[in-house]
C-alpha cells in the first residue's frame, strides 16, 4: 500500500488522517488538543490515535498549520533582524508603520546597491555591515537581506547573504527569494516577517519528526503553502513565510479531495477563525496582492480568503449596551478547564447563585500556562497576578481578592500576549455541549457558564442559545457575501457602506410582510471543521443554496495536507532601455542572472529559458516528479492618443509535478 499521514496544527486542535493514495480515500483519522508549549506532545497524542498497523506503509508525511497566521496575529515571533541596502531612511520614518516595519533604529541600513535598470551605483560598504551584524548579533536568531532594487539585480543581497552567515552561522533568506513583489517595503515586510518565522517553522517540524520517531514513521516531511501547494522541509525551514494562510489552503485542497466541487464556497469553521475561500474550475482563487495579516503587508501569493474572529472557542460576552458579542477574542471553554480543574465547577455555582448585576462578565477564569524564566522583568502587579494563579485557576473575582486590586484594574494583558497565562470563558464550545450537539468535556459547567450568561441578559435559556447560533450563523451570512461583493460595489479590500449592511441585516432577518428582499449565491457551500454541521444547512438555506458536507469534512485541513501538488514558480522581468532614438536595448531580470541584448527575441528566449529552468529546478528541490513547466507571457505597454511604450514583459513559468512516492516496501 502506499499511504500518506496528514497533520494539521491549528491553534486549537492538531488533527491526523491516513490518505490511502492508490484508492484516494480517507484511511483513519485522529484529532487531539493543540498544546502550544510543547507541540510535539498533541502531535503524539493525535498520532497515537492511529492505528499503527497502516504505519509501515506511509511513504510521506504532509503538514498544513496556522501556526505562522496566529503569530502574525498574535505578535509572537523570534528575534528577526533586517539588512536594507540601498533605502531612504526618511522613507522609511514615514511608511515603515504601515507594512509592519519597526522603528529604524532597530533595522541596519547600509548604502549603496543597483538602479532600475540592474545597473550598479555604488558597492555597499561591507565593513559597515560586518560592524553592525557584530553588535546586533546577540539579539537575533534570523536575518533577511533586502535592496531596495534587488528583484532588477540581486548581487549585493547574495553577496550579503554570504557573508552573514560566515560571520555568524546563522539563518539568512533573501528578498529575491521571497518575492519578485516591486513594492520594496513590502518584500522588506514579507523578508523580515521570514526570519522572524524560521524557529517556529523549525520547533514544529522537529515536534513532527519527533513524533514519527516515536510512532516507528520514516518518511519524507512535507508542508502546505499559503496557495495550497506543498513544499518540502528543507524549503519550509527557509521560507517559513510561505506557510501563511497554510491551513486555510489546506482547508480548500481537502474540501475539494472530499467532495468533487469544482467551483464552490470553502467555509473553514475552526477553534479560533472562520475562513472563507472560493474554487473556480477546480483551482483556488489567488489574492492578486500579497498576503496581508494584522500589521504585515507582505508580497506572499496565497489564496484569496477573508477571515474573522469567529469559532467554536470564540468568547461570548457582552458589551456596555448588554449586546451579546461573539469573538473576535478566543479562550479556552469553560466545559474543558473543568475537565482539568474540577475546582472551577465550585467557583461557577458560586457566580450562578449570586446572580449579582456587573458590567463585565464575571464567569471568566485565568490560569498559568507556562511559567516565564525572566520573572524579574514584569511589574510587581504582574508578579502578584502570576503567583496568585499558582494555586490553580482563578475567576475573575477571586483573582482581584487574591491581588487585592478590583477586576477592572488586572493587568493581565501583556501575560495573556505573551502565552505565559491564558483565559477561559463562555463559547460556542460550550453551549454545543448544552445542546448535546458535541460532548467531549464537562456538560454541567457548561450549562452553569451559560445560565449565568442567559441570566445576565435577562433571558431564558433556550432562547439564549438560539440566539447564539442565529448570530453565529448571521456573522457567517455576511462574511460570505461581503467576500463575493469584494471590489464590486466598492473597492477591493474597503469596508461597505452602511446601507449596504443594513441591506443585508434585512435580507438575513427579512422582517417585513409586504417585501422579499433575499440574497442568495449559486455556489454550493463546503463545510469544514468540527462545527461545520451544525451551522452550514441553516447558512445555505438562507442563501438559497446548498451544503456540502463529508464526514471527514472535520478533518479536512489534513485531507489537504496530504493531497495536494508541488509547484515551482519562477518570473523573469524584460524591460526596455530607451534613448532619443527608441529601444536601445533590453535588460532581463531573473532571480539571480541578469542579461542585456538588443535584440527582443533572443531576450524574450533567454527569460523563457530561465524561467523555466527556475521553475522546474524549485519543484525538484521540493521533491517533485514527472515535472511538467508551463510558460506564459504579457506585456505591460503604455498607451495614449499618440504613442504607445513598451514598459516591460513579465514572463512567468509554472512547473506542477506529483509527490514522489517510492513503494518502500518493494
Amino acid at each position: 500500500m502506499k499511504l500518506g499521514l496528514g497533520i494539521d496544527t491549528g491553534g486549537t486542535y492538531t488533527d491526523a488522517v491516513i490518505y490511502d493514495f492508490e484508492g484516494k480515500n480517507v484511511l483513519a483519522k485522529a484529532k487531539a488538543l493543540t498544546t502550544k508549549d510543547n507541540l510535539a506532545t498533541g502531535i503524539i497524542e493525535s498520532l497515537s490515535s492511529l492505528p499503527e498497523d497502516y504505519f509501515r506503509d506511509i511513504q510521506l508525511v504532509s503538514l498544513s498549520t496556522t501556526l505562522a497566521t496566529n503569530a502574525c496575529v498574535e505578535g509572537k515571533f523570534s528575534r528577526g533582524r533586517l539588512i536594507l541596502i540601498g533605502y531612504d531612511p526618511e522613507l522609511l520614518k514615514k511608511l515603515r508603520a504601515k507594512y509592519g516595519l519597526p522603528e529604524t533604529d532597530e533595522m541596519i541600513l547600509i548604502p549603496g546597491g543597483h538602479g532600475q535598470q540592474g545597473q550598479v551605483l555604488s558597492v555597499p560598504d561591507w565593513d559597515l555591515l560586518k560592524k553592525r551584524v557584530e553588535e546586533a548579533d546577540a539579539e537575533t536568531d534570523a536575518y533577511g537581506v533586502v535592496e531596495y532594487w534587488g528583484i532588477r539585480n540581486a548581487e549585493f543581497e547574495l553577496k550579503a547573504k554570504k557573508l552573514i552567515r560566515q560571520w555568524t552561522g546563522k539563518p539568512v533568506v533573501c528578498a529575491h527569494e521571497l518575492s519578485s513583489e516591486i513594492n520594496s517595503l513590502r518584500r522588506a515586510s514579507t523578508t523580515l516577517l521570514n526570519a522572524g518565522l524560521i524557529k517556529l517553522i523549525d520547533d514544529l517540524l522537529d515536534s513532527v519528526k519527533k513524533g514519527m520517531q516515536e510512532m516507528g514513521i520514516s518518511a519524507p516531511v512535507m508542508i502546505v503553502r499559503g496557495d495550497g501547494t506543498m513544499m518540502s522541509e528543507s524549503f519550509a525551514r527557509e521560507r517559513p513565510v510561505e506557510t501563511l494562510l497554510s491551513g486555510p489552503a489546506a482547508s480548500v485542497v481537502g474540501g475539494m479531495q472530499l467532495t468533487g466541487c469544482k467551483d464552490a464556497l470553502i467555509l473553514d469553521i475552526g477553534g479560533t477563525t472562520s475562513d472563507l475561500a472560493l474554487i473556480r474550475g477546480g483551482l483556488t482563487v489567488l489574492s492578486e496582492e500579497g498576503v496581508d495579516i494584522g500589521s504585515w503587508r507582505t508580497g506572499t501569493k496565497a489564496i484569496k480568503i477573508r477571515t474573522i474572529g469567529l469559532g467554536g472557542d470564540s468568547i461570548i460576552s457582552f458589551d456596555m449596551n448588554e449586546q451579546l458579542q461573539i469573538g473576535p477574542r478566543k479562550a479556552a471553554p469553560l466545559c474543558w478547564l473543568a475537565c482539568h480543574s474540577p475546582e472551577i465547577k465550585k467557583e461557577l455555582k458560586r457566580i450562578h447563585a449570586e446572580n449579582k448585576w456587573h458590567s463585565i462578565s464575571l464567569a471568566e477564569f485565568l490560569y498559568i500556562v507556562s511559567k516565564p524564566q525572566n520573572i524579574e522583568s514584569f511589574s510587581r502587579e504582574e508578579q502578584d497576578i502570576l503567583k496568585a494563579l499558582e494555586k490553580g485557576p482563578l475567576s475573575l473575582e477571586q483573582l482581584a481578592d487574591e491581588t487585592q486590586s478590583s477586576v477592572f484594574l488586572l493587568r493581565t494583558e501583556r501575560l495573556e500576549q505573551r502565552g505565559i497565562i491564558a483565559r477561559s470563558a463562555l463559547t460556542p464550545s460550550d453551549i454545543m455541549h448544552v445542546k448535546g450537539e458535541f460532548q467531549a468535556w464537562d456538560s454541567e459547567s457548561a450549562r452553569l457558564g451559560t445560565e449565568i450568561m442567559a441570566n445576565r441578559l435577562h433571558m431564558p435559556l433556550d432562547d439564549f442559545i438560539s440566539l447564539v447560533y442565529t448570530r453565529i450563523i448571521q456573522k457567517l451570512y455576511n462574511l460570505i457575501i461581503e467576500y463575493l461583493l469584494d471590489g464590486r460595489i466598492s473597492p477591493s479590500g474597503s469596508d461597505l457602506a452602511p446601507d449596504t449592511k443594513k441591506l443585508m441585516d434585512t435580507a438575513f432577518y427579512n422582517p417585513y410582510d409586504d417585501i422579499d428582499i433575499k440574497i442568495s449565491t449559486p455556489l454550493p457551500i463546503i463545510g469544514i471543521g468540527a462545527p461545520a454541521h451544525i451551522f452550514l444547512n441553516r447558512l445555505a438555506d438562507a442563501l438559497g443554496t446548498s451544503a456540502q458536507l463529508n464526514e471527514y469534512s472535520g478533518v479536512a485541513n489534513a485531507v489537504g495536507a496530504v493531497t495536494g501538488s508541488i509547484v515551482g514558480k519562477e518570473e523573469v522581468l524584460i524591460r526596455p532601455r530607451y534613448d532619443r532614438t527608441g529601444i536601445v536595448s533590453y535588460g532581463c531580470h531573473g532571480s539571480f542572472e541578469y542579461f542585456e541584448t538588443e535584440d527582443y527575441d533572443e531576450a524574450l528566449k533567454w527569460s523563457k529559458d530561465m524561467a523555466a529552468k527556475g521553475a522546474r529546478d524549485q519543484a525538484e528541490a521540493m521533491g517533485a516528479s514527472n515535472i511538467t513547466v508551463e510558460v506564459k507571457e504579457y506585456n505591460n505597454v503604455y498607451k495614449d492618443r499618440r504613442i504607445e511604450l513598451l514598459m516591460e514583459t513579465v514572463v512567468t513559468a509554472r512547473a506542477v509535478g506529483n509527490r514522489t512516492i517510492v513503494n518502500m516496501n518493494v
